[in-house]
C-alpha cells in the first residue's frame, strides 16, 4: 500500500479511442435501420420478401459489433510513479486488474518491437524493464503519443530520482 504522503510525480490513465460517441451511434442505427426497412420493402414488393428477413439480421449483426466494440473500450492502463516506484496497471474490460511494478530507481523505459510484430512494422511500444523483466504498454496510443508518453515518463522518472 502507498503512504498517503508518497508524492505521485507522474498519472497517465490511457483508454482505447472511441470515435462514435452514444448519440451518433443512435443517429448512425437509425439511418441504418431506415436504409434497410426501405430496402427490405422494396423486395418485398418484388416478391423477394425471404430477403427482408436477412436485412433485419444484418441489423442485429452491425449493432452486436459496436456493442462488443464499446465493450471492450472499458479497458485501462494506469502509468503511475508515485515515491520511488513504476506502476503499470492494466484492467480489461471484464475487470481483471494486473500490476506490474518497478523501482524507479532502476526501470529503463524505451521503445521497442514486440516479438509478436513483425521485424517490417515500423510500429514500437512502450517498455518497461527492469532487471531482465519487461512489460509493454501504450498499446492504444499513435506512435506520437507514444513517444509524448516516452518523453514525459523519463521527465519524471529523473525527477523522482533526483528528490526522492
Amino acid at each position: 500500500m502507498e503512504a498517503k504522503d508518497e508524492k505521485i510525480w507522474f498519472e497517465q490513465f490511457i483508454v482505447p479511442r472511441r470515435s462514435l460517441g452514444p448519440k451518433g451511434f443512435r443517429i448512425l442505427m437509425g439511418t441504418i435501420i431506415s436504409l434497410s426497412f426501405v430496402i427490405g420493402l422494396f423486395f418485398y414488393s418484388l416478391g423477394a420478401w425471404p430477403i427482408t428477413g436477412f436485412f433485419g439480421l444484418d441489423i442485429l449483426l452491425i449493432y452486436w459489433a459496436f456493442k462488443l466494440h464499446y465493450r471492450y473500450g472499458k479497458a485501462v492502463e494506469i502509468i503511475r510513479v508515485a515515491g520511488d516506484q513504476l506502476t503499470i496497471t492494466r484492467i480489461d474490460h471484464k475487470g481483471r486488474r494486473e500490476d506490474f511494478a518497478y523501482s524507479s530507481y532502476w526501470v529503463n523505459i524505451r521503445l521497442s518491437r514486440p516479438p509478436n510484430v513483425s521485424k517490417l512494422s515500423d510500429e514500437q511500444l512502450l517498455e518497461a524493464r527492469s532487471h531482465g523483466k519487461g512489460t509493454f504498454f501504450g498499446v492504444n496510443l499513435t506512435q506520437e503519443m507514444r513517444r509524448e508518453l516516452l518523453f514525459s515518463l523519463s521527465k519524471a522518472l529523473r525527477d523522482c530520482k533526483r528528490n526522492c
